[in-house]
């Protein structure tokens, strides 16, 4: 099969596992992650092709990403998914103001120092919204499933026989399919509103990433079928807003465990405490309950 090995310039510091493991992404359908050797492998689509793809980090300053097609890719096709790789790592993202404001503060440091707060999003808007609704109302391996399950049953088949995340087109299905192939749930007519949606250009990946606001994000986000304040919130980080905190129980509990309460703090008091770092008091807050994740930080 045509083979392409490209490289993708970072600027230091930069650490691809912080940013593949800095939340659960990475454990999604169509992703694979190697333990052995720190690689990403998973499948991105160009057009209607599916490409296998690895990704490692060969320098501090230096990406490889290797693909593999059914037929030789093109100068513009391995441009564009070079950008793609750029965008899922968020690698244009000038977070610069962030980690000076992380490096004053004794426990967050690591973050400036590490160069953390990329956090891996999917290739399209479409394909966040819809693992999003998986999420909800459910439990980490019902997500896993899920997405798994989209993925087998309508992805576009790549060289290795893995498939890629549908297009809206591929995902636009009936009722009967989002309940007992995919095992959706509850979540079938918002699963099947989104994907019609997008299919039909009612909704674009441009869209959501226009400038605007937090908070005219937020109508926009909450205006969606099955998206209450929770993954509202999540899409909001995903999509570079990070002045809202997103607070869940997950996040209350945490931060009760890393500061050694018998309760929780009140939402007030979180709010408080991540004030300083506006307009990236979301950033900030998920960086210090997921310090753990990479060794404290250390």
């Amino acid at each position: 099969m045509p083979t392409r090995t490209l490289s993708i310039p970072v600027a230091p510091p930069f650490d691809l596992q912080l940013a593949l493991h800095g939340h659960g992404w990475v454990h999604l359908a169509p992703h694979a992650y190697d333990e052995a050797t720190g690689a990403l492998r998973t499948v991105l689509r160009h057009g209607q092709r599916a490409i296998d793809a690895e990704l490692t980090q060969t320098a501090p300053s230096r990406l490889r990403l290797r693909l593999v097609s059914h037929r030789p890719l093109a100068e513009a096709a391995a441009a564009a998914l070079r950008s793609q790789v750029r965008h899922m790592l968020r690698l244009d993202d000038d977070l610069s103001a962030f980690h000076a404001r992380c490096a004053q503060e004794p426990r967050l440091r690591w973050v400036a120092q590490r160069g953390a707060g990329r956090l891996l999003r999917s290739a399209s808007v479409f394909e966040d919204l819809m693992k999003l609704l998986f999420t909800t109302n459910t439990t980490w391996s019902g997500t896993e499933a899920m997405t798994q399950n989209l993925v087998a049953a309508a992805g576009p088949v790549a060289p290795s026989g893995a498939r890629a995340f549908p297009s809206p087109q591929q995902c636009r299905r009936d009722a009967a399919f989002y309940r007992d192939v995919v095992r959706a749930g509850y979540r079938a007519a918002s699963a099947m509103a989104l994907a019609d949606d997008f299919a039909t250009g009612a909704l674009t990946d441009a869209q959501f990433h226009a400038p605007q606001s937090s908070d005219e994000l937020w109508r926009r986000l909450t205006a969606l079928r099955g998206f209450g304040p929770y993954a509202a919130g999540q899409a909001l980080r995903l999509l570079g807003h990070f002045d809202r905190l997103a607070l869940d129980s997950w996040c209350r509990a945490k931060l009760k465990e890393r500061d050694g309460r018998r309760t929780p703090p009140s939402d007030a008091a979180i709010a408080r405490r991540y004030a300083p770092f506006a307009p990236w008091q979301g950033l900030a807050l998920w960086m210090d309950l997921t310090a753990d994740w990479h060794g404290d930080g250390a």
